[in-house]
């Protein structure tokens, strides 16, 4: 039992992570599928499922190294963006060149024996396609970890260099194996099932769920902004239903369900611009009251002359945030803060105050 979940619970959380959450970078897509297809065609199952489709047994091993250096170079790539580079040409031709020498090798070698000719040299070539873009993946992984504030991502990245350098120790582990067998030198410690089957899988294992914690926590933080803007949304709606589309979203494309509510909160809220009235925001500046407390009471007293059909002499721009990010944490804030005090209450509030002799 244990043996089946090292050799199949890594493929069966690369899928999850391939169905469920749809990173927007392309590089991440790429890590994903390609870790998904390495690990799947490198299991017993996957192993007979290609022998039985392309009637080559050894062609697995080609297909899932090709796999491992899309990862290897994706999450190079991904980590290069996050640290503001972009990567070297040299590296592009260096990865194509070295798959290529893969090929030939492959093609030359009889079977898959560590004695057999060309096994050894194909082994080496594995190791040399990847080691730069492990290298980099450490590096940069180290560099953004260091410099980000965001936790989830900075425990994911360092989760990603240790299965990073795990891989990288398993593979010259496995060259040095496969020379043994090749140069007839002992080498004991390489046929150990912890440095042949669980380091490996530990390393896929340790790369997925670095790669999930922060696509999760994003996950969570979406969630929680969604909620946070319900009572903004349900207020707006009820006075303009049509704002309301409810698109067929499913619940893990959090990313979406977010930008749809912005978009209908600002329908609602373009409908509601006439009758923004700049005698309840200056009331409201009045009594120190921040931006977003501001924008709630005006939000909430245009409600109310909208509903009764009464125009202010007066009306105060619409208040927001430069880009998607900023301005869905400010309607937020102005979800709460007519949470906190009721939309309507707050507007009779903040109407009598702008009505007093004082104000």
């Amino acid at each position: 039992m244990g043996e089946l979940l090292i050799r199949y619970l890594p493929p069966v959380a690369a899928w999850l992570l391939v169905l469920v959450w749809r990173s927007q970078d392309d590089a991440i897509r790429r890590l994903w599928l390609g870790l998904a297809v390495s690990l799947t065609v490198l299991t017993p199952a996957g192993q007979s499922a290609v022998a039985a489709v392309t009637g080559e047994h050894d062609f697995v091993r080609l297909l899932g190294h090709a796999g491992m250096v899309l990862v290897a170079w994706s999450a190079h790539d991904f980590l290069a963006h996050l640290n503001g580079l972009r990567r070297s040409r040299w590296s592009k031709w260096w990865t194509a060149g070295m798959f290529a020498v893969m090929c030939v090798l492959f093609a030359l070698k009889p079977n898959l024996l560590p004695q057999s000719p060309w096994v050894f040299e194909y082994w080496v070539a594995y190791l040399l396609t990847l080691t730069p873009a492990f290298g980099n993946v450490i590096r940069l992984g180290l560099r953004f970890a260091r410099a980000t504030s965001d936790r989830a991502l900075r425990v994911g990245l360092h989760l990603i260099v240790s299965g990073t350098a795990l891989a990288l120790v398993y593979l010259v582990n496995r060259v040095v194996r496969v020379g043994a067998g090749r140069f007839d030198y002992q080498y004991r410690l390489g046929y150990q099932f912890w440095v042949s089957a669980v380091a490996p899988n530990a390393a896929h294992a340790l790369v997925l769920l670095g790669a999930a914690i922060p696509a999760v926590a994003a996950w969570r933080r979406r969630y929680r902004q969604y909620t946070q803007l319900r009572p903004l949304w349900q207020l707006l709606a009820a006075a303009e239903p049509s704002i309301a589309l409810n698109p067929r979203v499913g619940w893990w494309n959090m990313r979406l369900r977010v930008y749809r509510r912005v978009i209908e909160i600002r329908d609602g809220l373009l409908d509601l611009q006439p009758y923004r009235d700049a005698d309840v925001a200056g009331a409201a500046r009045e009594r120190a009251a921040g931006p977003a407390e501001v924008e709630a009471a005006v939000i909430a007293a245009a409600i109310e002359a909208r509903a009764g059909g009464v125009e202010p002499a007066r009306t105060e721009p619409v208040a927001g945030g430069p880009d998607l990010a900023s301005d869905t944490a400010f309607l937020c804030e102005v979800a709460e803060e007519m949470a906190s005090v009721g939309g309507f209450s707050r507007q009779a509030k903040c109407r009598t105050v702008a009505e007093s002799p004082d104000s």
